[in-house]
């Protein structure tokens, strides 16, 4: 049976398993770890694994560690491990040990253990587990060609497991260059229960003798991460569906070690809506570029979690029910509700428009404090001053790049928009005069109605206006509708002349509370400029 074969079935042993082990794995205080590569910014798969042992770990009260697996050298990128520090904390999921929080089992770089790394591969050949490979480039090439001609696909054909000590001295003492390999049984299976899959079973003749030591000294991933895995207590391993089929090698491993396997959970793949897997093609996978665009960490955080996991026991948590019914979760409710049984296997789908719902739903959900508005005006700014501070740095109207008039835009706007980002280019009246020559005040100017615009362009109504006092919606608005009634128009028809007076937009934040934030001033300038 192949290992595609194999996997094809998981689903079908999945529904047929009940795990006992998938309750105690949120019993026990679970130790994990996020493990990736410096290679680049922090893929959002990336981030929902670092999310999922945050989590376990947290429920658990357990540690997260942050390993950093750069054995690679000519992958690596410079600063990428302080970007991914930097996304991590941005995201609320710091790490308990790791580059920059020591622990009693550093260093956590790998290229700083390989030494530990040699001397476990020396123990797998003295066992007899592993054995040194001296084949060449070119032969493993033509080896590989002509077995997958065959309809072979186990690329190497143990060739140098043969080889006599004799052999193996004679290659040592001529310093010809090596790898070390897995010493696979040819007959038998390895069979092991993962916490999202269930129980899965790979015949040996589907494993290679996979490379365990690379000629140049250092260590591949199979090899590196069971080490580290072990020797840093390790109790949960979480990581992509990639993975799934190099367990088999991992488990052979520990065995050959005389070592306690930890947990696996292997998590769905993110697809794009189309069912492909999701790639730098489809549009934004890093976090980084979540970031530049103003998502709120918590929203990422959110909308992350619910890529292949949603918990099954809403019903029972004292959290607001028609808050959990939306899907909508703080860190917080996230670490409470988080089970891995909870985590299901088929891939999840990444929808930017669902991201957007739950960014905009958490936007209004900051807003309700005052600590929460200044935030999200931290958040605004940098967009605003991008856009906008060459031309207001140094004006009258300076303000407007000012937090407190960030924050009062923020709460007229809030419940139209779904990313604070939004603001300075659909809302750009705020911080400027409308264009009243765009296609859009163009459009808009023909519907509206011609009494409507005679009223507010006469002096009576302009003089009224001036004198209303307190400068607030709350009196604004009635008046709106009170002068309108007095001359028998339509109140809509009033405020949607005021409207394109005073935004040249189609859609907004109420014409009453777009008055009072853009102030007097600004409103009076612009019905007397427009008329």
């Amino acid at each position: 049976m192949t290992i595609l074969f194999q996997l094809r079935h998981v689903a079908h042993v999945r529904r047929h398993f009940i795990f006992t082990t998938r309750h105690l794995s949120n019993i026990t205080p679970a130790r994990v770890r996020f493990a990736p590569s410096p290679t680049g910014q922090l893929h959002l798969g990336g981030l929902r694994t670092a999310l999922f042992n945050y989590l376990l770990a947290k429920k658990t009260g357990g540690q997260f560690i942050l390993r950093i697996e750069d054995t690679d050298q000519t992958r690596y990128v410079e600063g990428a491990v302080e970007n991914l520090i930097r996304a991590l904390k941005w995201a609320g999921i710091p790490h308990d040990e790791g580059p920059g929080v020591e622990g009693p089992f550093s260093p956590y770089y790998q290229s700083q253990r390989t030494q530990l790394y040699r001397q476990h591969a020396q123990q797998l050949i003295e066992s007899g587990h592993a054995y040194r490979c001296f084949c060449t480039p070119e032969r493993l090439s033509r080896v590989k060609e002509a077995r997958q001609k065959q309809g072979n696909y186990i690329a190497y054909d143990k060739h140098c497991s043969y080889l006599s000590d004799e052999e193996i001295k004679e290659n040592l003492q001529r310093n010809l260059p090596y790898t070390v390999r897995l010493r696979t049984p040819y007959e038998g299976s390895i069979e092991h229960v993962d916490l999202v899959y269930g129980k899965i079973k790979f015949s040996h003749k589907t494993i290679d003798d996979t490379i365990l030591i690379k000629s140049d000294g250092y260590p591949t991933y199979h090899l590196a991460n069971v080490v580290d895995d072990h020797t840093m207590n390790i109790t949960h391993v979480l990581r992509g569906e990639e993975w799934l089929s190099s367990t088999p090698k991992h488990i052979l491993l520990y065995n050959a070690f005389g070592w306690k396997p930890p947990y696996f959970a292997h998590l769905p793949l993110l697809l794009n809506r189309d069912g492909s897997k999701l790639s730098k093609r489809s549009g934004d996978v890093h976090v980084e570029q979540y970031i530049a665009k103003g998502y709120l960490p918590e929203a990422i955080d959110n909308f992350v979690a619910l890529l292949g996991w949603h918990p099954s026991n809403i019903n029972n948590s004292n959290s607001n029910v028609e808050q959990q019914n939306e899907g909508l979760f703080t860190l917080k409710d996230l670490i409470t509700k988080f089970d891995i049984k909870d985590v299901n296997h088929s891939g999840a789908i990444v929808d930017h428009q669902k991201l957007d719902w739950i960014n905009k739903h958490h936007i209004l959900k900051r807003a309700e404090t005052n600590e929460g508005l200044e935030s999200l005006a931290h958040v605004l700014k940098p967009f605003v001053d991008k856009q906008y501070l060459d031309r207001l740095k140094g004006t009258e109207d300076e303000y407007r790049l000012d937090h407190v008039y960030l924050i009062k835009v923020i709460n007229t706007i809030k419940e139209r928009i779904h990313n604070l980002s939004d603001i300075p280019k659909l809302c750009n009246y705020y911080f400027e005069e409308p264009n009243y020559a765009s296609s859009e005040a163009i459009s808009l100017k023909k519907k509206l109605k011609l009494p409507a615009l005679d009223l507010i362009s006469s002096s009576a109504f302009i003089n009224e206006f001036k004198l209303i006092e307190p400068f607030e919606a709350i009196n604004i608005k009635p008046w709106i509708y009170s002068t309108a009634k007095s001359k028998q128009l339509n109140p809509n028809h009033l405020m949607m002349a005021l409207r394109y007076i005073i935004t040249g937009t189609k859609v907004g934040a109420g014409v009453a509370e777009t008055i009072e934030v853009l102030g007097k001033e600004t409103v009076m300038n612009r019905l007397n400029s427009v008329f």
